[in-house]
């Protein structure tokens, strides 16, 4: 169980749309001028390799300024897996069976994972640049180092096409996502989804 949560919070952390159950609703308050909406394909493989896990699927990443969002987890064939949400103050779990509620994103992912993942990370990490305001390495080859992971972003005539994250302390672990769409247009509540 900890394994399908640690896997379906980094794929929900980490950025994210392959379909599925979602129909965003209208919103009833304006979106922030910086939201920022991603979707495509994500793959996450964890563990020493006598004992690895891997999980393969679409993902549906909302930022909402610098404080909310929600990002969603679907399988290879559509099917919500995972939704989670956070604001200031707040944040949520929902594996499909049960809805667990957090006081933070760091506490979220503390619960999901094991450790403490900023959510600075998950704001800039998907945007291809380190945390602002926490400690990083650049690399020669456009990546970076922050938190104990590898961040490498892929960029196509502009665009960022690819995020790959690997953990470099701790317990091995790789996130790759694959970005198909993105915009940073205002779009409906994702948080107002019913499915």
């Amino acid at each position: 169980m900890r394994r399908r949560v640690f896997g379906s919070i980094l794929l929900c952390a980490a950025a994210l749309m392959a379909g599925g159950c979602a129909v965003p609703q209208a919103s009833q308050a304006p979106e922030p001028s910086d939201t920022l909406v991603m979707a495509g394909r994500l793959s996450l493989v964890s563990g020493q390799p006598d004992a690895q896990k891997a999980l393969y699927g679409g993902f549906r990443l909302a930022l909402k300024g610098t404080a909310s969002g929600e990002f969603e987890v679907f399988s290879p064939l559509g099917q919500m897996m995972a939704r989670a949400a956070w604001s200031p103050g707040q944040a949520s779990l929902d594996d499909g069976r049960q809805t667990q509620r957090y006081a933070s994103f760091d506490d979220m992912t503390r619960a999901a994972l094991g450790v403490a993942l900023p959510q600075a990370a998950l704001q800039d990490w998907v945007r291809g640049r380190p945390a602002a305001g926490l400690p990083s390495k650049a690399l020669e080859d456009g990546g970076f180092e922050q938190l104990g992971w590898r961040v490498q972003p892929t960029w196509r005539d502009g665009v960022l096409a690819l995020i790959k994250a690997q953990r470099q302390t701790g317990e091995p672990a790789e996130l790759r996502m694959v970005i198909e769409s993105s915009t940073a247009s205002p779009v409906p509540a994702a948080s107002q989804a019913t499915g």
